[in-house]
């Protein structure tokens, strides 16, 4: 009996194991896999790589992984999570939550306010598709592009009618 209880309780407590990424993520088969160095020299190939559904990263060399045995065979490994605590925001107060991009550290972060931070690390973003706005905008910095318009009104090809040349100033916008 103290045999089976031995054998049940090294089973549990080789369910988990903890490790590091050494190569780059296998995303050839349909489930990405990893390779991953745990503890006492244990390798791990192949080890599928699972994450949460509609979600998608590839982990690179270097990067925490954490690995679930079933029913503690360390040869049926799978990768439930990941983490690169090297690149990881330090900065984030209690409730936030930051989406990042660990090589860029380009972010997208839920303040503890309320409010969403988009910040690209290369200071520009590109938005693809129509974008509505509801409430106040505010903007800085220029407008640009042959398609711009407010209102329907292109803004660098418009004319004005009724207006004839000079040297004098049009008063402000009618509001």
């Amino acid at each position: 009996m103290a045999d089976l209880v031995q054998r049940i309780g090294r089973r549990v407590a080789m369910a988990l194991g903890i490790g590091r990424q050494t190569a780059d993520t296998n995303e050839q088969p349909s489930t990405p896999t990893v390779q991953v160095a745990l503890a006492a020299g244990e390798m791990r190939s192949d080890v599928p790589f699972v994450q949460d559904y509609g979600f998608a990263s590839r982990p690179v060399p270097g990067s925490d992984v954490v690995v679930m045995f079933q029913a503690g065979d360390r040869a049926r490994g799978v990768a439930i999570a990941s983490g690169d605590q090297r690149n990881r925001p330090k900065d984030l107060k209690p409730g936030e939550v930051c989406l990042f991009h660990p090589p860029s550290g380009s972010q997208i972060r839920m303040m503890h306010d309320g409010t969403i931070l988009i910040k690209p690390s290369a200071g520009k973003g590109t938005w693809e598709g129509d974008l509505a706005v509801t409430g106040d905008m505010s903007a800085s910095g220029t407008v640009s592009g042959a398609e711009c318009k407010a209102g329907g009104i292109a803004l660098t090809t418009h004319t004005h009618t009724g207006v004839q040349p000079g040297s004098g100033e049009s008063g402000p916008p009618a509001k």
